[in-house]
């Protein structure tokens, strides 16, 4: 026989002896599960001496199952076998599985009744000291073993005996556990949040019991990120829980080739442990899901799920399974589960640099860290990579025992492109776009990386390309994310990907592509007047000042006859333009000249977005004259043009809806131009120089009004305007101690961080739709209204830095309250009033140094609460129910001095405290 072992368990029997076939029953429940069983009865010649097959049997056997009955002791064989088995199990893992089969185990263990005849029997037949002592002592050892006990009293079913058995035995060998790579850095983190998010009792670094409810989780995020390895993991801390289990993985093809009902007929078979029938009808194994495991616990793993239609295609409604069931799903859209109860969704992202680093070496040194003079090339791959799970493996695996120049050649090609292995993954999800949202994240990928996405929304709408739809396609998708503060976001990684789809237009040619970002390859066109019409977008950025403000005539854009966006950064155009750029929409001209020559004349007649930042323009610039064409701006950006003191006068022609002023900080007097303000959406002031609020009667659709910076001294607003406005902000004026006494009921968002304020009136109470109030550093600002508890769409609220000693009783309504922030304030005690807010989720009471004493509400009423901050407090103790917070992640205790020691916390929490604590 060979070394390695044939069988995973050893089933040990006195034939004649157990009745109703209970043996042939376990047998054939073992093998029906794929669990390969050696039994001596079929396996072995019979012969009169110990076959030396049985002792290597039980050898190379993970687990023995003796089945224990009246006659068991009067078999030679079946004592040698567990006299082996006992052996075996002292010298490794060998485990033991005793079945008492209506016998006692304590006579076993005694080896009285059946068992002392037995051993007689043997003594008469002449075996000496040599077989009965270590056969009575294996008897002993036996007997003293927690096991399965069949009896005639109280009789359980066969039946369910075998099931509790088999479902043991794929425990103990893990035969349901799924191939993971040995490489994992990192992943236990996010098996643990997963855990938290489904109520999954966890203890000892094993999860103990689910809850009653069916579960359903999404795992999604890029291609390449780890989802499938995560999605494993957490399966494998999970599948002995449950009655059956289904992997299902690589279905697309299959789908493709034979329909749905392929893979539908695989997760049947799998739950139905391979005894289940075949259907030729979609809707037929449909019917078979919902009611054949409807009373079962099972738990599904749906790997790489293209949508939701599929997801009903494949498993019908979620809520078919039984009680206690669970369903991981991975995919690369964030909107598989958007119409599933109580499902929970979870976002992977890229790997911190740290753990990246540790994942690249072991894959390109087999080692955790990179020995020594490969430690700059490591960490630069890794940045790189953007910590992306895949590239990072399949980069270190190809750079395995390679030498450091093809080492710095690989890193150079990675700064340009992502690996080709990594780009088609990328691939995948980016051809199941339409041809709208495709060009967007171009667009982003190649200019728009970081900037605000209202201002792009306004070209690409031009363009008729659905920006709103597009972009909620890219966000599925994970491929463009929207940041806190609006901007668009992409990854390096994904960003090089764009950019290297652009490339592959026309790899030897920049002028036969849709869009030219870097400078040498746009300024080698325009000096080589190589324009042509596939050419969209095009950017030109002097960066060194020797370079600035070269001059281009209008010949060298000739052939660029359908560029929709050209940003122009240090540089000059000069000449007649009548014929050019008749389809562009947006002109970034940053740095333009204040003077500039007379015959310069611009088509603008489709412009929508006009930036002049940073340029040296005024309220007397004659490019103004030029806007009078420009029938279709709706955005003009004029941050840093310290030149201007006052607006012009905008053009009756235009209808202006974003005007950013930003860093003007000359700019004292604003909006002459009546008309041209009649639409506008957004004012932007950020760090101008006016002592009045601008004059809102004159923008009747305003909704954002950002005077951060300012020297206004004070917000008076009247019920016949701003009626239309959700937005305030007013950072850091430190002139602000007047407040209006009414608010426009619109407002959704109002800050007023670091203002003189030393109030914010009654009437607030009236801002049923407002979601965010900042009120961090107003120092004057000692007490909040207590009318506060109506305003019942909010959900933060930060009032650090600010005089508040307390909070008023009326805060206990704010139920939609996630974010509560109070740091360096003067509370003394933890505020009784907000413990019945189920959604807070941030507390953050952190440098209350008036805080002190035990903390002794009931904080577990707290269930959705996630991250506590008690830094540079005096608190002493910290209540037993915060055990009950199950959803805790963070808790922040550094500088609490007092605090000596902690009651029992939820798992998976990271605690933040002083080192050596």
């Amino acid at each position: 026989m060979s070394t390695r072992p044939d069988y995973q368990v050893f089933l040990s029997f006195r034939g004649p002896d157990t009745r109703r076939n209970f043996v042939d029953f376990l047998y054939t429940s073992l093998t029906d599960v794929g669990i390969c069983v050696f039994r001596d009865d079929e396996e072995l010649e019979r012969g009169k001496e110990i076959n030396p097959q049985l002792i290597q049997a039980v050898e190379q056997s993970m687990i023995s199952i003796p089945v224990i009955s009246q006659d068991y002791g009067s078999s030679k064989s079946c004592l040698v076998e567990l006299e082996q088995m006992l052996k075996c199990k002292d010298n490794g893992s060998h485990i033991i599985i005793p079945i008492f089969y209506y016998v006692d185990p304590s006579d076993v263990r005694h080896c009285r009744g059946p068992f002392k005849e037995a051993l007689n029997v043997h003594k008469k037949r002449g075996r000496d000291g040599s077989f009965l002592n270590p056969s009575k002592f294996a008897l002993q050892q036996i007997g003293d073993l927690t096991g399965y006990h069949l009896q005639e009293k109280n009789e359980k079913n066969h039946g369910e005996v075998i099931k509790q058995i088999v479902h043991e035995v794929e425990q103990k060998l893990k035969t349901r556990d799924l191939i993971v790579p040995k490489q994992l850095v990192g992943v236990d983190p996010h098996v643990q949040e997963i855990m938290a998010k489904l109520k999954v009792d966890y203890s000892n670094g094993k999860a103990v019991k689910i809850g009653d409810t069916c579960g359903k989780v999404l795992i999604h995020g890029i291609p390449g990120v780890g989802k499938t390895v995560l999605a494993k993991c957490f399966y494998n801390q999970l599948n002995h829980l449950f009655d059956a289990c289904s992997f299902l993985e690589k279905f697309q093809e299959e789908i493709k080739d034979h329909g749905i009902v392929a893979v539908q007929n695989r997760l049947i078979s799998h739950l139905h442990k391979g005894n289940a029938r075949k259907f030729d009808c979609s809707d037929h194994a449909l019917t078979q899901i919902q009611r054949r495991f409807l009373n079962m616990k099972v738990l599904l793993l749906l790997d790489d799920v293209k949508d939701r239609d599929q997801l009903s295609e494949l498993v019908g409604e979620l809520d078919w399974l039984g009680q206690g069931s669970m369903v991981i799903v991975t995919s690369r859209r964030c909107d598989v589960l958007q119409k599933v109860n109580g499902a929970e969704n979870y976002a992977l992202g890229s790997m911190k640099e740290d753990k990246a680093l540790t994942l690249f070496c072991k894959h390109a040194f087999n080692t955790d860290s990179p020995p020594e003079g490969f430690e700059r090339l490591a960490t630069d791959i890794v940045v790189a990579t953007d910590g992306l799970p895949l590239a990072l493996k399949k980069v270190g695996e190809f750079l395995f025992g390679k030498s450091k120049e093809v080492w710095m050649e690989k890193l150079i090609q990675l700064k340009k492109a992502p690996d080709e292995r990594v780009q088609e993954a990328f691939l995948n999800s980016y051809t199941t776009l339409d041809k709208n949202a495709q060009q967007i994240f171009l667009d982003i990928a190649c200019f728009f990386n970081g900037m605000d996405r209202r201002i792009p929304h306004y070209m690409w709408d031009h363009c008729e390309y659905t920006p709103f739809m597009s972009i909620l396609s890219l966000r599925a998708l994970s491929l463009v994310e929207i940041r806190e503060d609006g901007e668009l976001c992409v990854h390096a990684i994904l960003k090089n990907f764009g950019r290297e789809i652009v490339k592959r237009e026309n790899k030897n040619e920049p002028c036969q592509r849709s869009r030219l970002w870097n400078h040498e390859e746009a300024l080698d066109v325009l000096m080589g007047r190589k324009g042509t019409e596939k050419v969209e977008a095009l950017r030109l950025e002097f960066g060194d000042p020797s370079d600035r403000n070269i001059s281009f005539e209008c010949d060298r854009f000739d052939g660029l006859r359908n560029m929709r966006f050209l940003k122009l950064h240090q540089a000059d155009i000069q000449g007649n333009f009548r014929d050019h750029f008749l389809r562009l929409m947006w002109l970034e001209w940053q740095g333009s000249p204040r003077i500039f020559e007379d015959h310069l004349n611009l088509n603008l007649q489709n412009l929508v977005i006009l930036g002049l930042s940073g340029s040296q323009v005024d309220e007397e610039w004659r490019g103004w004259d030029l806007l009078k064409q420009a029938r279709k701006l709706k955005v003009l950006k004029l941050t840093g043009c310290v030149k201007m003191t006052s607006t012009p006068e905008f053009p009756d022609s235009i209808k202006l809806e974003r005007l950013i002023l930003e860093g003007c900080s000359k700019l004292e007097s604003t909006l002459k131009s009546r008309s041209a303000m009649s639409e506008l959406v957004s004012l932007n002031i950020k760090g101008c120089s006016p002592h009045k609020m601008p004059w809102l009667g004159r923008m009747p659709s305003l909704k954002e009004l950002v005077i951060d910076g300012t020297f206004i001294s004070g917000i008076n607003f009247k019920e016949v305007e701003a009626g239309s406005l959700k937005t305030l902000s007013a950072h850091d004026c430190k002139n602000l101690t007047d407040i209006s006494p009414w608010y426009p009921p619109s407002l959704k968002y109002l800050t007023l961080d670091g203002c003189g304020i030393h109030t914010l009136g009654k009437s607030i109470m009236w801002l049923k739709k407002l979601q965010i109030l900042s009120l961090k550093n107003c120092r004057s600002l000692s007490d909040l209204p207590d009318g506060i508890g109506k305003l019942s769409s909010l959900q933060s609220l930060d009032l650090s830095g600010t005089a508040i000693p307390e909070l008023p009783p009326s805060v206990k309504d704010l139920k939609a309250m996630k974010v509560l922030r109070m740091r360096n304030t003067l509370i003394q005690e933890f505020p009784k009033a907000i413990l019945n807010l189920e959604k807070l989720e941030e507390i953050d009471f952190s440098s209350c140094q008036k805080l002190k004493g035990r903390i002794d509400c009931d904080i577990g009423t707290l269930s959705s609460l996630a991250i506590l901050k008690l830094t540079d407090t005096q608190i002493s103790a910290l209540p037993p129910s915060i055990s009950c917070l199950s959803r805790l992640r963070e808790l922040h205790i550094s500088g609490c001095h007092n605090l000596q020691s902690l009651p029992d916390l939820p798992c998976f929490v990271n605690v933040f405290r002083d080192l050596g604590d």
